[in-house]
């Protein structure tokens, strides 16, 4: 499906990064925060990073002085393999639609994580491009973001 236009396809190109707003609609941004309110009430129960990836990493991880009365998770490692909700973002929002009509149609999807900053942590993501950080073969890659 075509959802951007010449002149956002030409910014994109231009500029490195492109902005769609509206791209997740409100309904299934609501299903998010409740999925992701578990998740933090779930972590009221944890001291320390908890739950393990197939890396070993911890799925959840959470902020020095993360307590039970002030939770703070930093990020959630792969949501999508914890809640239909999350997946079904990640399959069906106008950013896959659009990452396709810039790069082509065969579109692998590589990982996913929820970074939070919860009110009163300290949570920081300094600027950084992701390719660094991963080996890759083919640099036709585009990462997306949801705010």
């Amino acid at each position: 499906m075509q959802v951007l236009d010449q002149a956002q396809i030409d910014s994109f190109w231009s500029n490195g990064y492109l902005l769609l707003e509206n791209a997740v609609p409100v309904e299934k941004i609501a299903t998010l925060a409740v999925e992701f309110e578990g998740w933090i009430d779930e972590s009221r129960s944890h001291t320390e990073p908890y739950g393990h990836m197939q890396d070993g990493r911890p799925r959840f991880d959470l902020e020095p002085g993360h307590t039970a009365e002030t939770p703070a998770i930093r990020r959630v490692a792969s949501p999508i393999e914890l809640s239909d909700a999350y997946l079904d973002v990640m399959r069906s929002c106008l950013a896959v639609d659009a990452v396709a009509q810039l790069i082509g149609p065969n579109v692998a999807f590589g990982h996913s994580k929820v970074n939070s900053k919860l009110p009163g942590t300290s949570t920081e993501v300094k600027w950084h491009q992701d390719f660094l950080f991963e080996p890759h073969t083919n640099d036709d890659m585009i990462t997306v973001l949801y705010f």
